[in-house]
């Protein structure tokens, strides 16, 4: 037996649910808050919502090329 055993292992994949959902969240507020920005530089209205989108979209992209191997 080894000195340096963890004494309560966590199971494999704890916690993944969570990290996943706080990628999405983040990428939506971080890229909409970009366009939110752009939007009230240039005067615009439609930046925000690319944003979102643009946000949403490469945020699920991450995921699948973290998680959608195994």
């Amino acid at each position: 037996m080894s000195e340096h055993q963890d004494p309560k292992p966590s199971p494999p994949n704890s916690g993944d649910g969570w990290r996943v959902l706080s990628y999405l969240i983040g990428g939506v507020l971080v890229y909409g808050g970009i366009g939110f920005g752009l939007d009230r530089l240039f005067g615009t209205e439609f930046l925000l919502p690319v944003g979102i989108v643009l946000g949403a979209g490469l945020t699920i992209l991450m995921l699948h090329f973290r998680y959608g191997k195994s």
